[in-house]
């Protein structure tokens, strides 16, 4: 519904550029003829069609943001109604008053009238262009005051100008008539001049949005409070030296992130050594590509945990140039193990390396990758599976891609691959030659994994299932379903468990992409089942209602709105490209979020673009409150990445129980990389680094 009452507006729009358009060359053409009173009749008739055709084309507009009112909600129109109306109705009214009364067959032209027919109809496509231009360029998604006057007030100013211009032009004409040769040469002039300033201000803005060589990740101007109290922003400095711009609440004195570590003693539960290198390596579809791995492999190894464990990694960056992070995505750590380069650490560079300590304090699947210009790295191989088993559990019995027992533990990976054929998805297993073979009544795992930034599809076919967990936290009261997809955003999960049968089960990906399938069997032998699965499993109604850990009763103390744009072309750290915004802003514009600790807080995300969008808050698990205006009908949800799909509104809900600053994304990597990615910061944490050339940090 989203794309097809954007698509028209966007039509729509065009259409009436082109039609007032044409529409000021006429009424321009009539100032000429009236003076020689031949021809006047056929441009007056030209110009009042045209003037029509642009009214029922505003109507038409009208229509379309009030049939999207009433089936999306106002965020979806707010600065349709608030900025861009009265750039087109004022003018309107400006044409219908000022043009028409003077465009009837028998009324005769006046140097006035012909002022006003001129600059009103001017003004009019000048209203309509505006409004274009923000719709591809500059999308006022919240609107504020500045931008509810501003434009406003530069069309004004156009109208003025207009007037002043045509006023000019009559009396021009009207002393001493020009040759057609003559205005050739001045029109030339004019566009000429036009496209000059037009390339002048383009370059001027490619070069004005490159990033400064050194810049910090959060800044004061992006701070919202979300109706909570407001804090100072002031300039500290911690106990390193560490000087930032930071919310100050009350007399604490100022910590660095990096501070906020895990136990910096004590022996570890589990440590691990991960050595980034790059490998050509030889997917299942066949290809050959160069990856960069960790310790040799896609994925990753896979790290098994307990719930409690202190654990201890060891990143070695062997030769990863650009330098390598290790984020823990979907696991709460404290914020300097967060793996964020420019906000949390620096990246660690060849022949450098960095220790991660932390607590496991929750259980499930997650997963790791480096957030070190994660957009190409996570594609290149960088990532593997973390799984954090219940303290009761063994460590020899499941979640190490064998089978053991009656059980069957298997972590599956979808990742795209740029291959010489074009992008190519796999599922990656740890061990195929193994975990393909399962033996008949062994229960069944398995761990579906996305760290590719498309949205994946999978279909289960040959045995009945259940879907256990979402996003590492469990599902309450699984039903049991048959020939249903499941839909998993970038960087989701879904623990899909069941009883292994005695004929093969098929796990594949959706049919665009057929070549991606896995067949469980007991002998490792078995026909791939490809038919098309059934309708999408909807996670907000599936499972059995039980007690959430927030619910839309709680008193919250800070409500935030995040508005999901796309800008169909715009300047971005001085190249072009179609971005990705939030609030109308890209980073390092979009909004930070400035929260205290203990905070009850609510999120409101609108998704006004063309495309999906797994939003991932770093460092906090968000409860899912409604979709659409709508509750949840099954289990409560509890993810730290949700999946926002065009024309979606969803409110979400955090306990703020993390200090740190944190990152807050789309996990379609490369929407963050151009523009849609901010941040939540709580007061008194300053961070000592920097993003840009300088520090060699580029996170996304």
């Amino acid at each position: 519904m989203l794309e097809a009452l954007y698509g028209l507006e966007f039509i729509l729009l065009l259409a009436l550029v082109i039609v007032w358009g044409l529409t000021g060359l006429a009424a321009n053409r009539l100032k000429y003829v009236s003076f020689r009173q031949t021809g006047v009749s056929r441009w007056r008739k030209a110009v009042r069609v045209g003037v029509w055709a642009g009214f029922i084309l505003l109507f038409l507009w009208g229509i379309v943001i009030t049939i999207a009112y009433f089936t999306l909600g106002w965020y979806f129109v707010m600065d349709r109604v608030i900025v861009m109306l009265p750039l087109l109705a004022l003018p309107a009214i400006f044409v219908a008053r000022s043009a028409l009364p003077f465009l009837k067959q028998n009324t005769v032209m006046t140097p006035k009238s012909l002022v006003f027919i001129a600059a009103s109809i001017h003004t009019m496509a000048a209203g309509a262009l505006l409004v274009l231009s923000l719709v591809m360029f500059d999308i006022p998604s919240i609107p504020d005051v500045r931008e509810s006057t501003l434009y406003l007030a530069v069309l004004v100013g156009c109208a003025a100008l207009l007037w002043l211009y045509h006023r000019r032009r009559v009396e021009i004409i009207r002393s001493r008539p020009q040759g057609i040769l003559a205005r050739v040469l001045r029109k030339t002039a004019l566009a000429s001049a036009a496209v000059v300033l037009l390339v002048a201000w383009f370059q001027w803005s490619l070069a004005n949005s490159k990033f400064p060589e050194s810049m910090a990740m959060i800044h004061p101007e992006t701070f919202e409070y979300g109706g909570g109290s407001e804090i100072p922003s002031v300039v500290s400095s911690d106990h390193h030296g560490h000087h930032a711009v930071m919310p100050a609440g009350g007399s604490a004195a100022a910590v660095s992130v990096a501070d906020l570590t895990g136990p910096r003693t004590g022996q570890p539960d589990k440590r691990f050594t991960l050595v980034a290198q790059k490998k050509t390596i030889q997917l299942a579809s066949g290809h050959t590509v160069e990856a960069w791995t960790f310790n040799g492999q896609v994925p990753g190894p896979q790290l098994v945990v307990h719930e409690g464990d202190l654990v201890e990694v060891t990143l070695r960056n062997q030769d990863i140039e650009q330098g390598v992070t290790l984020h823990w995505h979907g696991v709460d750590v404290p914020n300097a193990e967060d793996g964020v380069a420019g906000l949390t650490q620096d990246a660690v560079m060849p022949g450098e390396s960095h220790t991660y300590r932390f607590v496991v304090e929750e259980t499930g699947s997650h997963w790791y990758h480096s957030h070190q210009v994660s957009s190409v790295q996570v594609a290149k191989g960088l990532f593997g599976a973390f799984i954090i088993l219940p303290k009761r559990s063994d460590a020899s019995s499941a979640g190490n891609g064998q089978t053991s027992g009656e059980e069957a533990d298997v972590t599956v990976f979808a990742h795209d691959w740029e291959t010489p054929d074009g992008e190519t998805a796999v599922l990656h297993l740890p061990a195929p030659a193994q975990s393909q073979i399962i033996k008949p009544g062994t229960k069944v795992r398995l761990r579906l994994m996305n760290s590719a930034s498309n949205t994946k599809i999978f279909s289960l076919h040959g045995t009945p299932f259940q879907v256990s967990a979402i996003d590492g936290w469990d599902i309450h009261k699984p039903g049991v379903v048959t020939d249903r997809r499941l839909k998993i955003g970038g960087g989701g999960r879904y623990d899909v468990t069941f009883t292994m049968p005695e004929h093969p089960v098929t796990l594949a990906l959706d049919e665009r992409e057929s070549q991606a399938v896995v067949v469980f069997s007991k002998d490792g032998q078995g026909k791939a089942d490809i038919r098309a699965g059934g309708p999408i499993l909807d996670p907000l109604e599936y499972g059995a209602p039980a007690p959430a850990p927030i619910d839309d009763t709680a008193k919250f103390d800070r409500e935030f709105l995040m508005v999901l744009d796309q800008i169909y072309l715009g300047n971005y750290n001085g190249s072009s490209n179609h971005l990705w915004a939030i609030n109308g802003e890209v980073f390092p514009h979009t909004p930070t979020f400035v929260v205290e600790e203990g905070d009850l807080v609510k999120t409101r995300i609108v998704n006004r673009s063309f495309s999906e969008h797994p939003m991932h808050l770093h460092g906090h698990h968000v409860v899912v409150l409604s979709r659409n205006g709508k509750p949840y009908k099954g289990s409560p949800l509890v993810l730290d990445t949700v999946l926002v799909e065009p024309g979606e509104t969803y409110e979400v809900a955090f306990r703020a129980d993390n200090p740190g600053i944190w990152m807050d994304h789309c996990h379609i990597l490369e929407h963050a990389a151009l523009g849609m990615s901010m941040h939540l910061t709580y007061p008194n944490v300053t961070t000592p680094y920097t993003v840009g050339e300088a520090s060699g940090n580029h996170p996304e």
